[in-house]
């Protein structure tokens, strides 16, 4: 519930939206943002960083806190340095660019510590004890140029409206190729660099402005649903270095054999295994049933990950960071702490790499994934590593597991990883779960706040927190991945 204005016991206000301020940033959050306070109220301000003196809008009220604006910083911060990128700020990419990455570390860490101690629904005494469970985080190997992949979208730099004959007009401008401005879908921010994916970037992206004039070919409008060109989606293995370039179009008929002949302009940069155009028809940027048309090479491209090697389609889940992902896989080995009799259940599994992993440490591994592109990912995969004794099942992780609400041959397990999606486990999974009552469970978490949530529950069911560990797989970002080991008793 919001209010228009904060006031004190004497009905006078304190703080109201547009009024401008001048606040000492104390902190960073969950999800990024700093942390200011007035008359005890709760400042939030994306943009900011502990230490800087910042002159701030109001700009949203709420029961109990506040959401502000950064207009300018009257003072930096002693950890702020100069962002590398041009873009910084404006495209909504990176986060803390401005950071230095060892203070982004030890942020990072300590966000883990306080979200576990406050959020966790536990008794007091217990919560306080779990920030003594987490481990130092391991840094990426990288810190620039760690994506494998990166999606873009086709757009408008501005959209001006006008309304003739009560219709709404559009007209467009500064077309270009990049990624929506926080909090804005209509238009994108047109990028010429990315210091995240690959030090090639810059001249794909002028060869792909160059493709868009040449070709004449329209930009889609998600307001009108018109135009030709959506998204530019790019892929690439670390370590085999093949790429892929994935044209994401609307077009039919001749619309689209045009598109397939001049695309294949790009079948010339180096490297370059797989050059794709996509039919997607509908309203979301995410096509639920694309058309794939294989331009040069392959509809796929080959990764190696921890000695094993996975066929990556355009629309494959794979974790971003390659060489981060690494780190993360050894440090769930080390939480899982298998013996070579066990079973293992493999939540979430996606295209089973951390599955597959760990069949070289265990007697079986059982994956489960509701989407079916994934299965058929991870049994090629599988395949191709000849790796026998895991058995994959398509379907939601609660629908397997309480369908059998006690453990059987069929899904008995010793070990369960669970690597669910930012939104946590699944209610009824994270009962079927307790009650299939696994040796070691080890929770891989890219939300630290659901992962907390749901940590009280397998708390009260006997299960003891060994350790966290925080894995940074997104420098310059909030984002936050972590590995935690249970054991039952």
């Amino acid at each position: 519930m919001e209010s228009q204005k904060q006031t004190n016991s004497s009905g006078q206000a304190l703080v109201h939206p547009g009024q401008e301020h001048t606040v000492t940033i104390d902190k960073l959050t969950f999800g990024g943002a700093g942390l200011a306070h007035i008359h005890g109220k709760a400042i939030f301000v994306p943009g900011t960083l502990p230490g800087q003196q910042a002159r701030i809008t109001i700009t949203k009220i709420k029961d109990n806190h506040v959401h502000a604006k950064l207009r300018h910083v009257e003072r930096q911060a002693p950890e702020q340095i100069k962002p590398r990128c041009q873009h910084f700020g404006i495209c909504g990419g990176c986060t803390w660019q401005h950071l230095s990455y060892q203070a982004q570390l030890n942020h990072k860490e300590q966000l883990v510590r306080e979200t576990l101690t406050h959020l966790t629904p536990a008794d007091r005494q217990i919560r306080q004890n779990l920030a003594d469970r987490v481990r130092p985080i391991i840094p990426s190997p990288r810190e620039f140029y760690y994506r494998n992949k990166l999606e873009l979208s086709f757009g408008y730099g501005s959209m001006r409206v006008e309304r003739q004959d009560g219709q709404r007009i559009y007209h467009d401008e500064d077309r270009g190729v990049g990624l929506h401005r926080p909090g804005e879908w209509a238009t994108i921010v047109p990028l010429r660099q990315c210091h995240l994916y690959d030090e090639h970037t810059d001249s794909l992206l002028l060869q792909v402005r160059q493709f868009m004039q040449e070709s004449g070919l329209h930009v889609y409008n998600p307001k009108t649903h018109k135009g030709v060109l959506r998204t530019l989606l790019l892929r690439r293995g670390i370590h085999t270095g093949e790429h892929m370039i994935a044209l994401v179009v609307q077009a039919t008929g001749e619309q689209l054999r045009t598109v397939l002949r001049q695309a294949a302009c790009f079948a010339t940069r180096p490297n370059v295994a797989s050059l794709l155009v996509i039919e997607n028809h509908e309203r979301n940027d995410r096509p639920r049933n694309p058309i794939c048309h294989t331009v040069a090479g392959e509809p796929f491209i080959t990764e190696q990950l921890c000695g094993l090697r996975y066929q990556i389609s355009p629309f494959s889940f794979f974790q971003t960071n390659t060489l981060g992902a690494e780190e993360l896989y050894q440090t769930v080995a080390e939480a899982a702490d298998l013996r070579n009799s066990d079973v293992v259940l493999d939540a979430y599994c996606g295209m089973a790499t951390i599955g597959q992993f760990l069949a070289r440490s265990c007697r079986r591994v059982i994956g489960i994934d509701n989407s079916h592109s994934a299965i058929q990912d991870a049994r090629r995969s599988a395949g191709h590593n000849d790796i026998a004794n895991i058995t994959l099942h398509c379907g939601t992780v609660e629908d397997a597991l309480a369908k059998q609400p006690v453990p059987s041959e069929h899904h008995a397990f010793d070990v369960a990883v669970v690597d669910p999606p930012r939104a946590g486990l699944h209610a009824t999974a994270l009962k079927a779960l307790i009650a299939h009552a696994p040796r070691r469970i080890v929770y891989v978490s890219c939300n630290t706040a659901t992962f907390a949530r749901d940590l009280g529950p397998l708390l009260a069911a006997r299960y003891r927190l060994q350790w966290v560990r925080p894995v940074d797989m997104f420098p310059h970002t909030a984002h936050i991945e972590t590995v935690a080991a249970l054991v039952k008793g």
